[in-house]
């Protein structure tokens, strides 16, 4: 039985696979992230300037309109679902996103979650101002895992991990039970012990079906 359950958000529970490309295409602003997105990939800029750069793009925004076009980003089928379950059996849920706390708060409010980590986009008098605070560096999702796995006294063999890019690698290293979900990594696809695809609408009958939840 899993005891506790750390899940990556975008493209893995919501549709979009970043929240920023999804903002900086409803922004209009989609063109002038594009040169941030190759510098980052390019080994030019770090992933905390690259975050900095795509954050600034925003400033001026009102925090309700972002936080009204998030809520416009549907879960994936299932993934409702499997969050409730794993409420329901007593599992410990926590969140852990590159993306940022305004994305990742209304589903731990929804779901009655227990942790998450997101980075922050700082806010003055309801505004946007283009700052941000890089809570998940690289390597930051794995320190997040064990760090709650020792406080909470939970081991890697009762812990699921789930997630869809090379970047939740990292994740899988914690956990016993790895769940890769639409993976754009093909060494991810390998590392996980089952691959949903296109949803998780199979997710909860699975881990049911191996023991792994009540």
């Amino acid at each position: 039985m899993i005891r506790l359950a750390v899940l990556d958000v975008d493209g893995t529970l919501k549709r979009a696979e970043s929240p920023y490309q999804y903002l900086h295409e409803r922004l209009g602003v989609l063109h002038l992230a594009a040169a941030h997105r190759e510098l980052a990939l390019a080994g030019k800029i770090s992933y905390g300037e690259w975050l900095r750069r795509d954050v600034a793009l925003w400033a001026g925004q009102p925090v309700a309109r972002i936080r009204e076009l998030l809520a416009k980003n549907p879960y994936l089928p299932g993934a409702p679902e499997l969050l409730r379950a794993l409420k329901r059996a007593g599992v410990i849920v926590a969140l852990v996103s590159a993306g940022f706390t305004l994305n990742t708060d209304p589903i731990v409010a929804e779901f009655g979650l227990d942790y998450a980590l997101a980075n922050e986009l700082t806010v003055r008098d309801g505004i946007l101002d283009g700052g941000s605070i890089n809570h998940v560096p690289e390597g930051g999702k794995a320190a997040f895992a064990r760090g709650l796995m020792a406080r909470l006294g939970i081991p890697a063999e009762q812990t699921l991990a789930a997630g869809d890019t090379r970047g939740d690698l990292e994740l899988f290293d914690c956990a016993g039970v790895r769940m890769a979900v639409n993976p754009k990594s093909e060494l991810l696809r390998a590392r996980a012990d089952v691959v949903f695809e296109p949803d998780l609408t199979a997710a909860v009958a699975w881990l049911r079906a191996h023991g792994h939840l009540e």
